[in-house]
């Protein structure tokens, strides 16, 4: 039992907090001495007890989070990353749905991780489908109320993606590499790391989650629509660019797959 009379409260959490992911021992022993003990249990004890089920609830969380990543690497790597990983960032959050996402960058980082050079942008897509996978269901377009806006109002609108969706870029084929290594894939699983990277539209539309592979030009304006800038801006934008595009085509293509959701002024 902690004898929280001896020091403010705050300062008595952040004690215990430091002395759960401190490895020196240095705040554990500090905090003992604020603990009363069970008769056949150290205050050492106790706090190693706390520590293992926090630790272990935090790796057993990135796990779940990270499945494909923890596939990739393997149980005995990923264990000692994921152990090095929650010593260095504790969950900040009372979700532990949140904890993680800065996994991809502490991998870019991790040294025992640098002959998987994509494994950082393979993370980073997992996060993404995790987040996406539980977030916010996406309204339908409203096909009627965009049909009914007047042709002079449309340099006004702003087109708006799915919300449960994410534009990632990676110099690594990423989606090749999700593929093959999926439990029902049948067929090369051979994957070219030098081969040109990828760009990805990851969305869910309903309860189906989608990876979709645009091309440059449906590129260049699923990034125009994520800056929300309205669409006559965003039209004379892309007249002044090289590569000139059929706007009008690319959008009716876009609305047709799902890829805008919304519309707003």
């Amino acid at each position: 039992m902690l004898t929280g009379d001896l020091m403010e409260l705050a300062a008595l959490q952040q004690l215990f907090y430091d002395a759960i992911f401190d490895k020196s021992g240095t705040r554990s022993e500090a905090l003992c001495q604020h603990i009363t003990t069970a008769p056949n249990l150290t205050a050492a004890d106790g706090i190693a007890i706390y520590r293992g089920s926090i630790l272990g609830k935090l790796s057993s969380t990135l796990q779940a989070i990270y499945p494909f990543c923890h596939r990739l690497v393997g149980d005995t790597f990923f264990r000692m990353t994921a152990s090095t990983y929650v010593h260095l960032s504790p969950s900040t959050s009372p979700d532990l749905g949140d904890y993680g996402e800065d996994f991809p960058e502490f991998l870019a980082m991790f040294e025992p991780a640098a002959s998987l050079p994509y494994l950082p942008d393979m993370a980073r897509f997992e996060w993404h489908w995790h987040r996406i996978f539980n977030g916010e269901d996406t309204s339908l377009l409203d096909f009627q109320a965009l049909a009914n806006i007047p042709h002079e109002k449309w340099g006004e609108l702003i087109f708006k993606l799915p919300k449960a969706s994410v534009l990632l870029e990676s110099v690594y084929p990423i989606h090749r590499i999700w593929q093959v290594n999926q439990p029902d894939y049948e067929g090369d699983d051979s994957v070219n790391l030098d081969e040109s990277g990828v760009k990805i539209l990851l969305w869910r539309q309903n309860d189906e989650m989608r990876l979709d592979l645009p091309t440059d030009s449906e590129w260049q304006l699923l990034k125009a629509f994520q800056s929300q800038q309205p669409f006559g801006l965003i039209c004379e934008a892309l007249a002044n660019n090289e590569a000139t595009l059929d706007v009008s085509a690319l959008l009716t293509q876009f609305v047709q797959r799902g890829w805008i959701a919304d519309f707003s002024f």
